[in-house]
């Protein structure tokens, strides 16, 4: 298995094919808007953890197709708010269709991004971003899946006990 092959299968993982974990489609589904603004203390409600998903994926996606970020934050605190002034279902069908962009954007991209270069010590960087994306996102949904069941409104059927 190749570089390529490990990153896709881990964005799969976390978009929408259940592994070792709950992919992020099934983490949110069911998921009522007052659940998902919902908040406990200082921690970030679920609509706040999407906005921040939305966020830095996009971001990433944008740079990895050669585009400059839109965007510009003073902290990063300003990714979890909802600057586009989107509805629930607006924000997951975003992070989904990132998602999906994403992976069809790895999948038609060079191998040369995959290798180490001669001169480098360490992984090409796009290779070590992109799995770093992978993490970041699959820690989310770890949260995601912990506030639900925090609140009662996790179905254990879905893939967590």
């Amino acid at each position: 298995m190749n570089k390529k092959t490990i990153l896709l299968n881990q964005m799969a993982a976390n978009h929408n094919e259940p592994n070792w974990f709950v992919p992020i489609d099934r983490a949110l589904q069911g998921l009522t808007i007052e659940q998902a603004r919902e908040k406990s203390g200082e921690s970030n409600s679920i609509w706040e953890i999407v906005n921040h998903l939305i966020f830095w994926n996009e971001r990433y996606l944008q740079r990895f197709k050669g585009n400059s970020p839109h965007q510009k934050v003073e902290s990063n605190d300003e990714t979890f708010e909802n600057k586009n002034g989107q509805d629930w279902e607006a924000a997951k069908d975003q992070l989904f269709a990132i998602l999906t962009d994403w992976a069809t954007v790895l999948k038609d991209a060079e191998g040369s991004i995959f290798e180490i270069s001669a001169h480098e010590d360490r992984h090409d960087p796009w290779y070590s971003v992109l799995a770093h994306i992978n993490i970041h996102n699959a820690y989310h949904i770890g949260q995601i899946v912990e506030i639900r069941k925090s609140k009662g409104n996790w179905d254990s059927n879905k893939g967590v006990h």
